[in-house]
């Protein structure tokens, strides 16, 4: 009796379904240094990772700031320009390309062009804080 059971299970496609391939992993980059050449180094203690979806309007500038701890960003759609006031330096990036964020350097972004841009963001943080310091106007 429980193998007519077991068979009607497979029939009825209620059994986890073989995989018909492997995953296929690749590699998108691999860092060890920030936008502006700080190396990447982890933090002291413990580290809680968040992950943001990021709309900037097409054409707009976001405020003066600066990210006490590790940001990185991916791209997922339109180009950006990230501005850093300390080192004087711009880049430029476009979809499918990750920014590692400076820390501790005040920078801007601005949105190219006439679409929005869509940035998939994760910090790394101690437990309970924030990552993004607003400079104040002059």
């Amino acid at each position: 009796m429980k193998a007519i059971a077991f068979a009607a299970v497979l029939a009825l496609g209620l059994a986890a379904p073989a995989m018909a391939q492997a995953p296929e992993a690749v590699p998108l980059g691999k860092y060890d240094v920030t936008n502006t050449g700080q190396p990447i180094v982890p933090g002291d203690g413990a580290v809680e990772v968040t992950v943001t979806r990021v709309t900037i309007p097409a054409g707009a500038t976001l405020p003066v700031h600066k990210h006490p701890h590790q940001r990185f960003g991916f791209v997922e759609s339109g180009r950006i320009r990230v501005s850093n006031l300390d080192t004087g330096t711009s880049v430029e990036y476009g979809p499918g390309e990750t920014i590692i964020e400076a820390r501790g350097q005040w920078h801007t972004g601005t949105a190219l062009g006439d679409v929005p841009v869509v940035l998939l963001v994760i910090d790394q943080t101690p437990p309970g804080e924030g990552n993004t310091v607003m400079r104040e106007a002059e």
